[in-house]
């Protein structure tokens, strides 16, 4: 091996490729619009790649963006009243529920008395208040509300400027990369894009028949609030495996508390699991994990230690980072395999 292939990145640019990193990860909030237009030019990529073949870049994008805002307004105006509604009687019912509640399992847990203390210990952790002194200054304010408006108006612009200049601007991030290393780079790239982009798609789409699914099924059982809890089930499967934290404790406890009975109560844990083993079994291996081209331990793996370590935004990029470590443990394998001490021969 030659001098020239022994030549390391000096640590300067190591070091400053590491303080941008770190910066994106300390302006993650200021960098929401961005990273929610780039999940949306992913979503509507290849819309845009075909209709520019007739129209040109610039127009298709155009065209396009105003074709899934239309679709949003129309599905908004279809499911926002129907979600608003039930939302509101949720809150209007919360006094009731806990009386219900109260009427229901309060015999039993004081025939229980080690459950209810840990039941009370737990509640008593909770404050209210404090819940919303963080939802105030979370953004409820008005300079909160400023900003998310804000946000509302960049999203589109980013994304229009992500769809038309997007692959300049992939060509100018090449021009950064060694001669070299640009035939290897450009590969690994367009995989780790192709992965995620079939990943993005995939997943928007299981999220969005799930709800349908569920909310169907939690209206066909009669649960409170189905369509509500439907869409929570739906787009929780973002993080495979929470909706049964998320939408399945809610559901019965509103049957429950609406006087279904232990085996309607087993009835709607059956079909809700029924209904997720389908999201398992077909939806995410055929829509998701053929694009993303992960086995289903080694999504577990992510989801475990990215959660393990980053916490809910660990889980939800759970997933594509896994995807960027495989392409990236595939290339050291690669080189393993091709290293002399590897190949060559025994003594």
């Amino acid at each position: 091996m030659n001098g020239q292939g022994r030549v390391r990145i000096p640590l300067g640019f190591l070091a400053l490729a590491g303080a941008a990193l770190a910066a994106m990860w300390f302006l993650r909030s200021a960098l929401a619009p961005f990273f929610l237009a780039l999940v949306l030019a992913y979503v509507l990529e290849p819309l845009v790649a075909r209709a520019a073949r007739k129209v040109g870049r610039e127009w298709a994008s155009i065209l396009v963006i105003l074709g899934a805002v239309a679709v949003a307004a129309l599905l908004a105006w279809a499911l926002l009243p129907l979600l608003w509604d039930q939302g509101e009687r949720l809150v209007a019912s919360l006094p009731d529920l806990k009386v219900r509640l109260e009427a229901r399992f309060l015999p039993w847990l004081q025939a229980h008395p080690v459950v209810l203390a840990k039941l009370r210990q737990g509640l008593e952790g909770l404050e209210p208040m404090a819940l919303v002194k963080e939802v105030g200054m979370a953004g409820a304010g008005l300079l909160g509300w400023l900003l998310s408006l804000i946000t509302l108006i960049l999203v589109p612009l980013i994304l229009y400027y992500l769809l038309v200049e997007g692959h300049r601007l992939l060509q100018e991030l090449d021009d950064l990369v060694p001669s070299r290393h640009l035939e290897r780079a450009k590969g690994v790239a367009d995989e780790i894009n192709r992965r995620l982009g079939g990943y993005i798609r995939g997943q928007l789409a299981v999220s969005l028949v799930m709800s349908l699914l569920q909310g169907l099924a939690f209206q066909i059982l009669g649960v409170p609030n189905a369509w509500l809890l439907g869409l929570v089930a739906g787009f929780s499967n973002v993080v495979p495996y929470s909706p049964y934290v998320t939408a399945l404790p809610p559901a019965l406890l509103f049957a429950a508390v609406n006087g279904t009975s232990g085996g309607g109560l087993l009835l709607v844990a059956l079909v809700f699991t029924v209904v997720q083993k389908a999201e398992t079994v077909y939806f995410t291996p055929v829509w998701v994990g053929r694009a993303s081209g992960l086995h289903p331990l080694e999504v577990l793996l992510a989801i475990l230690s990215f959660g393990y370590a980053f916490g809910l935004v660990g889980l939800i990029f759970a997933v594509p980072l896994m995807i960027v470590l495989k392409v990236a443990g595939r290339i050291a394998l690669e080189h393993y395999k091709a290293h002399p001490w590897f190949v060559g021969d025994a003594p």
